[in-house]
C-alpha cells in the first residue's frame, strides 16, 4: 500500500508546478496594476491595457496547460505504483504464489486502475479549463482603471483589496454549483481520492478472488475522531458494507459501533479497507498499538488554556502552513505592486503565525516542517 508519507512526497512535484503557475498569475496582475497606477486620467488607455492583459492571460494559460500535462504524467506514475504495491502487499504475497489470480480477474483490476487514471486525467484537464484566469484578471484591471480614471488620490489604497484577493486566493477553480476552491487544493484532493480508490478496490478484488471473507482497515497515529474507533480492526464483508452505508455495524470480535457519515477511503479519509481472511490472515495492528495511538491522541496538548487532541493540533498546523504560504504569496504580490504597507501587514501575520506554528508543534510533540512554510521568491521585511 502506498503510504501517506510516500504519497505526500510524490504529490510535491505536482503541487510545486501549480504553485509556480499561481505565482506567475499573481505577479503579472500585480505588475499590471502597478503600471496602471503610473498613468493619469488622460493617459490611461483601456484598449492598450486590455491588449497587455490578453498577452498575459495567454502566457499564464499556456504555462498552466504545460504544468497540467506534466502533472498527468506524474499522477499516472503514482497510480501505477499504488497498483503495483497492492500486488506485493504481504497479506497477498504468499497466497498469490500458490494461487495466482486468474488472468481475467487480474485484467479487471488493471482495467479499474486504468479507468481511475483516465477519469483523473480528464478531471485535471477540466480543472485547468475551468480555472478562472481571464475573468479574474479582467476584473482586477477594470477596478484599477476605474481607480485611475476617477482621479482617486490614494491609488495604492484603492487597489489594495484587489491585490489582497489575487495574492491570497490565487488561481481558483469554479464549479457549476458556484462553489470554488484553490486549484492546488482541488488537484491534490483528486489525486488522493484516486490513490485511495486504487488501493482499496485492488485489495478487495484480490481478496474476493482468493476467497477472503473480511476486511481489515488501515490505521495510523493522529486519526480523525470519527474513524479512530474502527481503524486497524477487522470486519466481515457484510458488516463493512453496513459501515460504508452509514448504518450501525460490528467487528469480528463482537464490538458494536454506531454508523458514521464519512465512508472509509472517501472525503479526505486516509484509511483504506484491505481484504482479510479470518482463517489465514494475521492482523497487522495489535490491540496494544491501537490503544496507544488512541491514548496519545487524546492526551494531546493544551494551548492558551484550550485542550486539543493531537489530531486537532496536527490539523491546526496544516491550516497554519497554508495561511503562511498564502501570506507570503500576498507579500510577493505587494512587493511587485510596490505596496510597502500591505507587504508589512503580511509580514506581521507571517511572523506571528510562524511563532505559533513552532510553539504548537513543540507542545503537541509533532514534527514541524519548515519547508511547508516556504514560498519561492519571498523576501522578509523588517516590521
Amino acid at each position: 500500500m502506498l503510504t501517506r508519507g510516500r504519497l505526500e512526497e510524490a504529490l510535491r512535484s505536482v503541487t510545486d508546478r501549480l504553485n509556480k503557475v499561481n505565482r506567475l498569475f499573481v505577479r503579472k496582475i500585480a505588475a499590471q496594476i502597478l503600471r496602471i497606477g503610473e498613468l493619469n486620467q488622460t493617459s490611461v488607455n483601456r484598449l492598450i491595457v486590455m491588449q497587455d492583459m490578453g498577452a498575459d492571460v495567454a502566457d499564464i494559460t499556456q504555462q498552466l496547460q504545460k504544468a497540467t500535462e506534466l502533472n498527468i504524467r506524474d499522477i499516472m506514475a503514482i497510480y501505477q505504483k499504488a497498483l503495483t504495491e497492492s500486488y506485493t502487499d504481504r497479506r497477498f504475497a504468499a497466497y498469490l504464489q500458490q494461487n495466482p489470480l486468474p488472468e481475467d480477474r487480474r485484467d479487471r483490476i488493471v482495467q479499474f486502475a486504468q479507468n481511475v487514471a483516465a477519469q483523473t486525467a480528464t478531471a485535471m484537464q477540466n480543472l485547468s479549463n475551468t480555472t478562472a484566469v481571464a475573468g479574474r484578471y479582467k476584473n482586477a484591471v477594470d477596478q484599477a482603471i476605474t481607480a485611475v480614471s476617477t482621479g482617486l488620490q490614494d491609488y495604492k489604497g484603492a487597489t489594495r483589496d484587489i491585490i489582497r484577493d489575487i495574492g491570497y486566493n490565487g488561481l481558483q477553480v469554479y464549479y457549476e454549483s458556484g462553489y470554488h476552491r484553490r486549484l492546488d487544493t482541488a488537484v491534490r484532493q483528486n489525486v488522493i481520492d484516486g490513490v485511495n480508490q486504487i488501493n482499496q478496490n485492488a485489495s478487495l478484488a484480490m481478496g474476493e478472488a482468493l476467497g477472503f471473507d473480511a476486511v481489515e482497515l488501515s490505521a495510523h497515529a493522529h486519526s480523525a475522531p470519527d474513524h479512530e474507533p474502527v481503524q486497524g480492526r477487522v470486519f466481515l464483508k457484510q458488516e463493512f458494507e453496513r459501515m460504508q452505508a452509514g448504518e450501525d455495524f460490528s467487528d469480528v470480535d463482537g464490538r458494536r459501533y454506531e454508523g458514521f457519515r464519512r465512508p472509509i477511503g472517501e472525503w479526505n479519509c486516509m484509511h483504506i479497507a484491505m481484504a482479510f481472511s479470518t482463517e489465514h490472515s494475521v492482523r497487522r495492528y495489535s490491540e496494544e498499538q491501537l490503544q496507544q495511538w488512541a491514548d496519545d491522541n487524546r492526551k494531546g496538548c493544551t494551548v492558551n488554556g484550550r485542550h486539543m487532541t493531537t489530531y486537532q493540533a496536527q490539523q491546526a498546523m496544516r491550516r497554519t502552513e497554508t495561511l503562511v504560504r498564502r501570506d507570503k504569496d500576498l507579500a510577493n504580490a505587494a512587493r511587485t505592486a510596490e505596496d510597502d504597507k500591505l507587504r508589512r501587514e503580511c509580514q506581521i501575520r507571517i511572523n506571528a503565525r510562524t511563532v505559533q506554528y513552532y510553539a504548537l508543534a513543540k507542545e503537541a510533540g509533532l514534527t514541524p516542517h519548515g519547508d511547508r512554510l516556504s514560498v519561492e521568491g519571498f523576501k522578509a521585511v523588517k516590521v
